[in-house]
């Protein structure tokens, strides 16, 4: 989640090249949180899926039966979320023609801190039908203790230390901090009711092949000079050879979730 505030220029350019790599190595998200945008009665609810990547959010969305439609700057990873069969409208959402079209659920999936926050909210609150929900989620991972301070190293010898270690945070931010600041923006913009804020914890297993091909989709590794983003990966994976050649990692998923008003 580090980076709050990126323009869509350099978002377009760094995630082209990319598009397959973010959809194979991405992490998804569990299913409690699906059920919790969705609720009881997903069948035939009209999702609008902001910055929707290649649709990994999405697709969990639409296995529950909802109808979802993506907005996405990216021309490329639009094209591999429809190969999923998600529909997807190229361009920013802050300035996307909805066309007179309304929803029951606005979700954004690791993105919302791409975009123009007040313009953001304040067309998600136009776009949401009566009783609608403006649903922002994450997910949050940390390595092991013992390989996250390896890591480390390895970045400092790399002449990277400025990265982002971990799945958006790290045992040295506070993730909890981060998210109320959302929260709190998302009360402070005048157009939504006090947001709620639900974490889901999980784990998933990385191989080495699969950890350092995720760190390529990552602006910050992507923005890297060639040879110094060759030696984060060379440092890196010894650091995780040394570990085993794996780790499981300890995600938590978080939903900000609110209300029109």
């Amino acid at each position: 989640m580090s980076g709050w505030a990126h323009p869509h220029g350099d978002r377009r350019v760094l995630f082209d090249r990319e598009a397959d790599r973010y959809d194979r190595s991405r992490p998804s998200y569990p299913a409690a949180l699906i059920d919790a945008v969705l609720g009881a009665s997903p069948q035939d609810l009209s999702v609008l899926d902001v910055a929707c990547g290649t649709g990994i959010a999405a697709r969990l969305l639409a296995e529950r039966g909802a109808r979802v439609l993506g907005v996405e700057l990216n021309p490329r990873m639009a094209e591999v979320a429809e190969r999923h069969g998600i529909p997807v409208e190229v361009g920013a959402f802050e300035s996307w023609d909805d066309a007179g079209r309304r929803f029951d659920r606005i979700t954004c999936a690791q993105a919302w801190h791409w975009l123009d926050h007040d313009a953001a909210a304040g067309k998600a609150a136009d776009l949401l039908r009566p009783g609608g929900r403006l649903c922002l989620f994450w997910s949050i991972g940390v390595h092991p203790v013992e390989l996250a301070a390896a890591l480390e190293d390895a970045y400092r010898r790399a002449g990277a230390e400025h990265l982002t270690i971990g799945y958006g945070g790290d045992r040295a931010t506070d993730p909890e901090a981060a998210i109320a600041i959302v929260s709190d923006g998302l009360q402070g913009s005048g157009r939504f009711a006090a947001p709620r804020v639900q974490w889901f914890p999980w784990t998933r297993r990385y191989t080495r092949e699969l950890w350092l091909d995720q760190v390529l989709s990552h602006s910050d590794h992507i923005a890297l000079p060639p040879e110094q983003r060759q030696r984060v990966l060379d440092e890196a994976g010894a650091a995780i050879d040394a570990h085993g050649g794996g780790f499981d990692m300890e995600f938590r998923s978080v939903l900000v979730s609110a209300e029109p008003i």
